[in-house]
């Protein structure tokens, strides 16, 4: 890993994950999707290919800007986080060393869901260009029964389904599927969220929902 800047990052708001916030949500959904937390030093770190997210992360942290970039078979862009206290934090809501397998879907208050339940699509999920299908993916069973459970009681059509990996490895995917679906979870998980977001996703997402309104005002 090649950093840019300084190696590490010194300077963080120690008390960012101790107190619930759309912000912190947001934050904490990207975390446990492509966070990883070193079992060795007091260091965590995040993973994602998109560099301007990371740098909205470590704004909201009152961390330096430093990103990593990855160098040839790793070429993600990671934020480095050196805190103790951060990484207790993390540890303490369910993100621990080699959590991919074992994490649980956290006790968010219902309040802060949606943000990070858009933390975690922006993470780890997927959506079709056309616009039809979302899908997250998951090691964790008990982490995808949890995000189905949130997705049910927002009365959107979704399942899980699984496979195995080449490894043998099982991943679980937690979908939504529909025209109306989808524009109706980005309602949910879009509002009052600022800058906070993959762009492409969102569109993807919302794209039935424009050609909707405008028909209703072709038909008006």
């Amino acid at each position: 890993m090649n950093p840019i800047g300084r190696r590490r990052i010194h300077k963080v708001n120690e008390d960012f994950f101790k107190t619930w916030s759309h912000e912190m949500a947001w934050v904490l959904g990207f975390f446990i999707t492509d966070g990883h937390v070193n079992k060795k030093v007091h260091s965590v770190y995040l993973a994602q290919k998109d560099e301007d997210l990371l740098r909205k992360v470590a704004s909201l942290m009152d961390a330096n800007p430093t990103i990593a970039k990855g160098t040839g078979i790793r070429t993600t862009p990671m934020l480095i986080i050196n805190s103790k206290i951060i990484k207790q934090d993390l540890e303490r809501l369910g993100i621990t060393p080699n959590k991919s397998y074992s994490v649980a879907f956290p006790n968010v208050p219902e309040a802060f869901l949606p943000a990070f339940v858009r933390g975690v699509i922006d993470g780890d999920g997927w959506v079709q260009d056309r616009g039809y299908v979302m899908n997250v993916t998951t090691a964790s069973e008990l982490f995808a029964n949890g995000l189905f459970a949130v997705f049910q009681n927002w009365n959107l059509r979704s399942e899980t389904t699984s496979e195995l990996t080449k490894s043998g490895k099982t991943i679980y995917r937690i979908w939504v599927k529909g025209k109306r679906a989808l524009p109706k979870l980005a309602d949910i998980i879009y509002d009052g969220a600022g800058e906070l977001f993959n762009d492409n996703k969102r569109i993807r997402m919302m794209q039935h929902a424009v050609k909707s309104e405008q028909t209703i005002l072709q038909l008006e």
